[in-house]
């Protein structure tokens, strides 16, 4: 492998590479370490800055509520993106955070969205804002709400993986056509390719002593496939073959298409070499699902995490012929962790369990009736945001503080429930001290959320599925996310102390030299900055001072 170039610490970076993963742990980069290759993730650790103690502030770890946070350093009680979906009340159904009536598919047929109902700029919106629209801003994933919430309302444009057609598509809030070379890439049908091919693991199977046994009872299957290597992904009987391309999304081929994509974009756009910085933000999407069926101890995951490792390794080969390594700023982190599978940590004697939604209100339901009256007491739940029917509330002629105590009390019964924090009392300020109290009202936003925010207990999870796991509570597992800087003016070293997402916004922004996201709570970490990114500011030549004049009027 030829040597990397080394980053000159004095210069600004002409291209920043931001990579977002989902669901990926910290703990990946050290569980994994000895597999690394040294010009992947190892590269990152070894010439960069790493935070090992980076962790969300908020109490809701969706991957959608990370992509926020990112993009604009600024948690759910700013930004509105409070969960990867919520109840909204108008419409009497669930919407998701980058839902537009009005936005179109473009690349294929279909409605698409934007980012419409999040609040704030994003670090792309900012750039394009200093250099007056010059600087080209990119994002490209494998699931929409990442490329859109990370790229923001000005991006150049935002591209993501259609599960229907298998294209690289884009929302019509970006244009109404894709370049050329859009669509040279979905002409060759790249996700096609793997149709029917087995997925073998990257290594011998001795190499994941790391992970549990390949047969583990609890993972979930993908779609027309087994719990166990090899893994052969073919089109189904979904029409179009969106069976096949909903399955290959959640595989490490499709982060591969990503790599392959922000390639050609980096080609045929010409990015980090004009005269203002560019930035290019990848989604690695693949691990929300994947993490999800398998859970984080798995061989697939393992095998998803090194051969994302690979495809960094070629990756960074191609932008330092192309570009050069040493005018790129390169940033990784995650969207959030997630938890193991509930059956192998009681496995392990750890209190671990699953918490069915349905179930769940069900029982509140049926409590309430025999208690009050009988309503539809439950209009929604959708973990952590419970929401009540306030029209059975008013039928009952009750005070709506009184239910939701009541319901706060009928659902601290139910095995595996944990903290419960009422609209009420975050409204009169009258939270109990515990270890999630500015977590939750960071996560709180008062025209979206429910009346009764629910956590589970740590190691349980809410799923109505039996295998697998689920993701977004407030605990490390959930929360502690990888972040490294590596580039132009950026010091190598570990740091240990704690540090948050919302603080990626304010430090690339520094290191470009352009104004914070409008909403950014985050924290520049000029700890790792070796000196003011550029060239130094000639000082400014100040006005002779003033000769005193003698007063005429003066009496001598």
């Amino acid at each position: 492998m030829p040597v990397l170039a080394q980053a000159d610490q004095s210069a600004r970076p002409t291209l920043v590479i931001m990579m977002v993963a989902d669901q990926f742990s910290y703990n990946f980069l050290t569980r994994y370490e000895d597999k690394l290759t040294s010009g992947g993730l190892r590269y990152l650790v070894e010439r960069g800055a790493e935070f090992s103690n980076c962790r969300l502030e908020c109490a809701v770890s969706d991957a959608s509520v990370g992509h926020a946070v990112i993009a604009t350093g600024a948690n759910p009680w700013h930004t509105g993106v409070i969960a990867n979906k919520w109840y909204d009340r108008r419409s009497r159904s669930e919407v998701g955070p980058t839902e537009d009536k009005n936005a179109s598919m473009v690349g294929a047929n279909g409605p698409a969205g934007s980012v419409k109902l999040m609040s704030g700029t994003t670090i792309g919106d900012q750039l394009k804002l200093a250099t007056n629209g010059r600087s080209k801003v990119f994002s490209m994933a494998v699931s929409e709400p990442a490329s859109l919430l990370l790229a923001g309302r000005l991006a150049s444009n935002a591209f993501w993986f259609d599960t229907r057609s298998g294209n690289m598509v884009s929302s019509s809030r970006y244009g109404t056509t894709q370049p050329a070379w859009v669509k040279a890439f979905n002409d060759q049908h790249p996700a096609d390719r793997y149709i029917g091919k087995p997925w073998q693991r990257l290594m011998p199977e001795t190499e994941y002593a790391a992970s549990t046994r390949d047969d583990y009872p609890r993972e979930r299957p993908l779609e027309n496939d087994g719990r166990a290597f090899p893994h052969v992904i073919n089109r189904g009987s979904g029409a179009q073959g969106q069976d096949y391309y909903g399955s290959f999304a959640m595989t490490p081929m499709a982060n591969q298409l990503i790599f392959d994509f922000a390639r050609d974009a980096v080609d045929k756009e010409h990015l980090g070499t004009h005269t203002t910085a560019d930035l290019l933000i990848l989604g690695l999407s693949a691990g929300e699902g994947l993490a999800q069926y398998f859970g984080p101890y798995s061989q697939e995951v393992e095998d998803l995490v090194l051969r994302m490792d690979r495809s960094m390794e070629s990756f960074f080969q191609f932008l330092d012929e192309k570009v050069g390594l040493d005018k790129c700023l390169l940033v990784f982190t995650a969207s959030h962790g997630g938890p193991a599978i509930p059956e192998f940590l009681s496995e392990r004697g750890l209190d671990a369990g699953r918490i069915d939604p349905s179930v769940f209100t069900q029982f509140l339901d049926a409590k309430l009736d025999s208690r009050v009256g009988e309503e539809n007491w439950i209009e929604s739940f959708s973990p952590p945001n419970l929401y009540l029917n306030l029209d059975a509330i008013d039928n009952q002629k009750l005070r709506q503080p009184d239910v939701e105590t009541l319901v706060k009390q009928l659902a601290q019964s139910v095995p595996g429930v944990g903290e419960i924090v009422t609209a009420y009392q975050l409204f009169t300020n009258q939270i109990p001290n515990g270890p999630f109290v500015q977590a939750v009202r960071k996560s709180y936003d008062f025209g979206r959320s429910g009346e009764l925010f629910v956590i589970p207990k740590s190691g349980w999870v809410f799923t109505s599925q039996t295998s697998g796991t689920g993701y977004g509570s407030p605990y490390s597992y959930d929360t502690q996310v990888p972040l490294i800087f590596c580039g132009p003016g950026v010091a190598h070293g570990n740091f240990i102390d704690r540090v948050t997402p919302c603080d990626i916004a304010a430090t690339v922004t520094a290191l470009l030299g352009v104004e914070m996201p409008s909403l950014c709570e985050g924290q520049g970490l000029n700890r790792i900055m070796l000196q003011e990114a550029g060239p130094p500011r000639p000082r400014m030549k100040s006005a002779p001072a003033a000769v005193p004049q003698p007063d005429q009027n003066r009496k001598r």
